[in-house]
């Protein structure tokens, strides 16, 4: 079979050549060996959007909490991952509702069902439940939108419209970013945090009650969320450090060793503004970072091609078939020479864009220093969204 294949031109390159003399499957051993001693475990995606990453995450996480870990760390707002947390040790949660709350990429039926495996697991070990952490800060969600319109209406039903509309136009960022919005054309124009203090000053204007202060404070902090939106006062090291000291107070305070979801760029190690670095610089090697990657396929949004020849995904799409690769193990001298110089690799993110594939690589500094380990999936699929 692999005779018939058509020659490519990554497959000449001495790394994609030795990758395909490793041992090929998807291994989550391979992770849970690497993590035999760690405190944090990140998993980085290089898409959030593929079913294929996702059951990687997945089948990894398992293996971690088998071994030893019981607290998986989201990227997401507490507030609703409480709800997640609440919901996978027992209580009387409406999950669907909570879901509806997500950060956009997060409202899919994989994270359902996983959810709902956490919470199987949890009656049956009730002496050692598995925890769910959210590592952003608390910020709005849908919900206080319709909080507040519902808050207004009695106080006066044409202001209430009035700040409803308002609120109905910047409702989308809260599914994949204003940015994104702003990417794909289907931005209103005026800046949301500017609707967001329109829709402040008719609250405002109410006459003084209990309901409207409530709206009101609400609506500041509809106006907060807004006016640090990436693209607008978004602070990227401000925000990734928060989330490493959060991550990082938990696993001081309650012992627990982590499984970290999130994307690739934000878990890798090398030196920078991202949490992986700041994690990498409190742990050391307690801190383990995997990348997982994949070549080719389809996401909701549209096809993706194979990888730039230059990257190192197209270096693992040269050996045809998945891996998983432990990069703290020691590497023939010529080998070891391209594990530790820079490489390119593909993130696919809420502004991905097939026709521009070339300006979503993110250049790694040193494959070694960035991870630990490489998971390399063929092809993927969409995952399936919870509408």
């Amino acid at each position: 079979m692999n005779a018939h294949r058509i020659p490519d031109p990554a497959s000449t390159h001495p790394l994609a050549e030795w990758l395909a003399t490793q041992e090929s499957g998807l291994r989550p051993e391979v992770i849970g060996g690497l993590a035999r001693d760690a405190r944090i475990v990140g998993l980085g995606m290089s898409t959030r959007a593929a079913r294929e990453v996702f059951d990687v995450v997945t089948d990894a996480t398992w293996r971690l909490l088998d071994s030893g870990f019981t607290t998986i760390a989201v990227l997401d707002d507490q507030c609703v991952v409480d709800r997640y947390d609440r919901y996978v040790i027992g209580q009387d949660i409406d999950i669907d509702q909570a879901l509806a709350q997500a950060w956009g990429p997060w409202r899919i039926a994989e994270l359902r069902r996983m959810l709902d495996r956490l919470r199987a697991r949890n009656e049956a070990h009730p002496e050692a439940p598995v925890r769910v952490i959210g590592i952003a800060g608390t910020r709005v969600l849908v919900t206080d939108y319709d909080r507040i319109v519902e808050l207004l209406t009695g106080l006066d039903a044409r202001a209430a419209a009035e700040v409803q509309a308002l609120l109905d136009l910047i409702r989308p960022a809260h599914d994949s970013g204003e940015h994104v919005l702003r990417a794909r054309g289907n931005h209103p124009g005026v800046p949301f945090v500017d609707l967001a203090r329109s829709a402040r000053a008719i609250a405002s204007r109410l006459r003084p009650s209990a309901e409207r202060d409530t709206a009101v404070d609400l609506l500041d902090a509809v106006v907060g969320f807004h006016a640090n939106a990436i693209g607008v006062g978004y602070d990227m090291a401000r925000e990734e450090r928060a989330a490493a000291r959060r991550l990082l107070d938990h696993h001081r305070r309650t012992g627990a060793r982590i499984v970290l979801w999130e994307g690739s760029a934000h878990v890798a190690a090398h030196p920078g503004p991202m949490l992986g670095a700041h994690l990498r610089d409190t742990l050391g090697d307690g801190y383990v970072a995997v990348h997982i990657t994949f070549g080719h396929g389809r996401i909701v949004t549209g096809d993706i091609p194979a990888p730039q020849t230059d990257s190192i995904d197209a270096q693992l799409a040269a050996a045809h078939d998945p891996r998983t690769l432990d990069l703290r193990t020691p590497a023939p001298a010529s080998i070891a020479v391209e594990l530790e110089r820079s490489w390119p690799t593909r993130l696919i993110s809420g502004l991905y864009d097939p026709a521009e594939d070339a300006e979503h690589y993110l250049e790694l500094p040193s494959l070694r220093d960035s991870f630990d380990a490489l998971v390399y999936v063929p092809a993927i699929t969409p995952t399936e969204s919870l509408g």
